[in-house]
């Protein structure tokens, strides 16, 4: 079983096979698979607890339909291990409060051909149990829809879990030994390359690190020289509590157009919408924007028209708003592998908001790419795909 500490005097390892840095989702997935390979794996984590910077900020949710293939199948073997995950960790009886409600994904006239065909592609790229819900099939499916809706695509094995319970199953299931505000001040080179982690509690000798630092990843590859191609962009998320009127059972509910979307929440729901943001700098503390609830309350009840009731009976204290950071690459896909030109220094970042979801396929494909070499080949997400390709995000690129 992991250890979770802030260490003492003398409890930090001074050697390790592995040293990882950041202690969210990815870090503590990523421990739990490279231990469980019998290699000696300490995190680094410079706050007071486990998963408290972007994975308590998101909105926790999971789903297999994208429209790529390596996207498909790292999503439909990350929930194959959510669904199996007391198994997987070893710790009988684990609950990861797995609700698998569906992603429902809804389109106006204009759009429903389009969500047709993506449906049919997506099932040609081995999605099998994706549907395409006509305008009768989705109000006789979901009493709650508006009329103005005429198509939507749904998997019902899609859906959300604890992002708390996910992270302390991970690294309480492994053998890694996490180091609490212990954060890596410095990674030392030497002519082969990684040789050491600087902490303020000593140095930990080691020839692999991992930098799985969410937005901060960037900053610590630069501790190395490296110059990873990640940028940050603020995301809002509201949670209403003791609200009425919001059916328990519902899916996960997208507008394609504005991409609003909304999930229920115990006793309420937790609601989102990706407005355009420009790229930011990482930090601890992200500032919200109170104008925020309102507009996506007004974009939800566009297609599904409980929700212009539920907001005119809403006061102040039912409504909570937070917000966290994605970490972007070009493409919107992750890095995980090896950092060309810099021996032993491996990333798992950038997963420009799907980190929940795929942690478990992303941990485990980095942890092939430490013990096999070759792994790195057949491998979508390795960082040197970018060696042709420009370092800019596009914001324009990430609101569509």
């Amino acid at each position: 079983m992991g250890s979770i500490v802030v260490p003492g005097s003398g409890d930090l390892a001074r050697t390790a096979d592995v040293v990882i840095i950041g202690g969210g989702v990815i870090g503590c997935a990523t421990a739990f698979y490279v231990s469980s390979s019998g290699l000696a794996t300490v995190v680094l984590e410079r706050r007071d607890a486990l998963g408290t910077l972007t994975t308590a900020a998101s909105e926790e949710c999971f789903r297999a339909q994208f429209d790529e293939t390596e996207n498909i199948r790292m999503m439909l073997e990350s929930i194959t291990v959510f669904e199996a995950f007391a198994d997987v960790v070893g710790i009988a009886g684990y609950n990861l409060s797995l609700h698998q409600q569906g992603y429902l994904f809804l389109t106006d006239e204009p759009g429903a051909l389009t969500v047709q065909q993506r449906v049919a592609h997506q099932r040609r790229q081995g999605l099998h149990d994706v549907e395409f819900l006509d305008a009768q099939q989705v109000r006789q499916t979901f009493a709650f829809i508006g009329d103005e809706v005429h198509g939507a695509a749904y998997r019902a094995k899609d859906g959300w879990l604890s992002a708390h319970e996910l992270v302390s199953g991970f690294a309480k299931g492994s053998r890694a030994f996490f180091a609490l505000q212990t954060p890596a001040t410095g990674i030392r080179l030497d002519t082969q390359g990684v040789c050491a982690v600087e902490t303020p509690r000593g140095e930990i000798q080691t020839r692999c690190v991992v930098i799985a630092a969410g937005p901060f990843s960037s900053v610590v590859g630069a501790q190395a020289g490296a110059k990873l191609p990640l940028t940050a962009i603020r995301r809002q998320k509201v949670v209403l509590r003791d609200t009425a009127g919001i059916p328990q059972h519902a899916p996960m509910t997208i507008d394609l157009a504005s991409g609003a979307y909304w999930r229920p929440e115990t006793g309420g729901a937790a609601l989102g919408l990706a407005l355009p943001e420009e790229p930011s700098p990482p930090t601890e503390r992200v500032p919200t924007d109170w104008t925020f609830p309102a507009i996506v309350l007004d974009a939800v009840g566009r297609l599904v028209p409980f929700w212009s009731g539920v907001a005119a009976r809403l006061t102040r204290d039912q409504v909570f708003l937070s917000a966290g950071q994605y970490t972007c690459t070009p493409d919107l896909k992750p890095i995980i592998g090896p950092v060309p030109d810099v021996p032993g220094l491996f990333v798992n970042s950038g997963y420009s908001g799907h980190g929940i979801m795929a942690s478990p396929a992303g941990a485990r494909m980095l942890a092939d790419s430490i013990l096999h070499v070759d792994a790195t080949l057949h491998n979508p997400f390795r960082p040197d795909r970018f060696t042709e390709l420009g370092t800019q995000i596009s914001a324009e690129r990430l609101v569509l």
